[in-house]
């Protein structure tokens, strides 16, 4: 469809939905959006009424429309399988929001059905398309740190998940949940991650810990190519949010993010202030816009996207692994 634009329907309009909703109306050139769908009536409504689409409330029935060719995919993750494959089978192409599914088996049934409709699904790994850990990547490929040695990461949410995201049995809890994009990031950057071992606990939200969640961890791992790894994820961060993440080489270094917002400073005789972080949705704005024209493309140009159902499956394994490490207290090669 070289000379045609790709009809694509958004599902889920909380936050992240309406998000890719607006990018799509607005910023993705060969794009349009033909409708949106939630199962909160007014919530449906007012954002297809607000972008001048058709709005639908049984998902079914979008995916019915014929001048839609792809969805987007912005629901629960523990509504992901079911929903991935119903667009497949209708012959859609699928957007998928990370993570994939909340478990291996599930994501297994997703690639098989990939591979039997022969369509695109493409994850929401964002992190992947911002123009930081664009130039870390080029500059570790372009050999500027020499080899790499170790990858740390620092990730920290502002506050507890939404109710559903604390139960990791529809979520995969913080491994899965949370700290998916920094295994798909480290994966990115390094390698494959071949074997983790955990530690975590409780510190702080007793729901979590009644709902069988963690949230504070620390993930050592290594990677196919002998480097190590170390991710420290927390679901509390005491003034908003912070993703900081290092790649130490054995001629260099490289660092993408910082805790503080380095936009805005105030100068007072009480000394110079920084306030913290921009939250995700303004610090990778760009990267939501460039994934979905990276997807939009995959299927004009008829190539695999970017980020493919086997990414998918590979951040789920690695979660599993994590949570078999944390049980066990040993360390647990992951699936490949």
């Amino acid at each position: 469809m070289p000379n045609s634009k790709v009809g694509v329907g958004v599902v889920g309009l909380g936050r992240i939905g309406r998000l890719h909703a607006e990018i799509l109306k607005y910023k993705v050139e060969n794009a349009e959006l033909v409708a949106v769908s939630d199962v909160i009536e007014n919530l449906a409504r007012s954002v297809g009424e607000k972008l001048g689409v058709e709005w639908y409330t049984d998902y079914d029935k979008m995916l019915a429309n014929e001048k839609i060719d792809a969805v987007v995919i912005s629901v629960p993750t523990f509504l992901h399988k079911d929903m991935i494959i119903k667009a497949l089978e209708a012959g859609k192409h699928v957007f998928v929001e990370k993570p994939m599914t909340v478990t291996v088996s599930e994501a297994k049934e997703v690639v098989a059905a990939v591979k039997k409709h022969g369509l695109k699904l493409q994850v929401g790994f964002n992190r992947r398309f911002d123009y930081a850990y664009l130039n870390a990547k080029k500059r570790i490929e372009n050999g500027e740190i020499g080899k790499p040695i170790a990858y740390i990461a620092v990730a920290r949410d502002p506050g507890a998940p939404p109710s559903w995201a604390a139960d990791p049995k529809k979520s995969g809890g913080i491994f899965l949940d949370m700290l998916s994009h920094d295994f798909d990031m480290a994966r990115f950057l390094v390698g494959e991650i071949v074997e983790v071992y955990v530690i975590g606990g409780n510190y702080i939200y007793d729901e979590l810990k009644a709902k069988g969640d963690l949230d504070v961890v620390s993930i050592a791992f290594k990677f196919d190519n002998g480097a190590q790894g170390l991710i420290h994820g927390t679901r509390k961060f005491p003034y908003g949010y912070e993703l900081r993440t290092e790649v130490y080489g054995s001629e260099g270094v490289i660092y993408v993010g910082s805790n503080i917002d380095n936009m805005f400073a105030i100068g007072t005789k009480q000394g110079l202030t920084y306030f913290g972080a921009p939250w995700f949705e303004k610090r990778f704005y760009e990267a939501y816009i460039e994934e979905l024209k990276a997807f939009i493309k995959s299927i004009v140009e008829d190539k695999e996207p970017p980020v493919t159902v086997i990414d998918g499956l590979r951040t789920v394994q690695i979660a599993e692994a994590c949570w078999k490490s944390y049980r066990e207290g040993r360390s647990i090669k992951v699936e490949l």
